[in-house]
């Protein structure tokens, strides 16, 4: 996979991030899927074997695994979403079909630096500033 990742210099500006967390960061957000379950065995908390990850995560999307697994490395507050609804910005899909407009890892403050997927490109920002766009 050849998906473009924040630079290490720029993932330094997260808080308490590290050069090895942050070089983590990077192989996570360029890995396909083989690569994110062979990853998940070194950052889950409880280091199990490659079988457990496989069924652990077999109802994961890609998209979803990797985001829960940088979740994991930045030590946030999990995994939330932003949709574009009919009546303006929604934490849930009207439909199954909605893709959200952002993903990000849960700072706990809507303008803390995180990382974040807007269009279609991980990078560091925070969410507020990108939901202000659409109010």
């Amino acid at each position: 996979m050849n998906t473009r990742a924040p630079s290490v210099k720029t993932l330094m500006q997260l808080k308490d991030m590290t050069r090895k967390t942050a070089l983590q960061i990077r192989q996570v957000i360029k890995a396909d899927r083989e690569m994110l379950l062979q990853a998940a065995t070194e950052i889950e908390p409880h280091r199990r074997n490659l079988e457990w990850q496989r069924y652990n995560y077999i109802n994961y999307s890609t998209a979803d695994l990797r985001a829960e697994l940088l979740d994991k490395l930045l030590g946030t507050f999990g995994v939330e979403y932003l949709f574009k609804g009919s009546d303006g910005l929604r934490g849930d899909p009207e439909s199954m079909h909605d893709s959200p407009i952002l993903t990000y890892c849960n700072t706990g403050d809507t303008y803390a630096t995180t990382l974040l997927k807007y269009h279609g490109r991980w990078q560091v920002g925070n969410w507020g500033s990108i939901a202000e766009k659409y109010l």
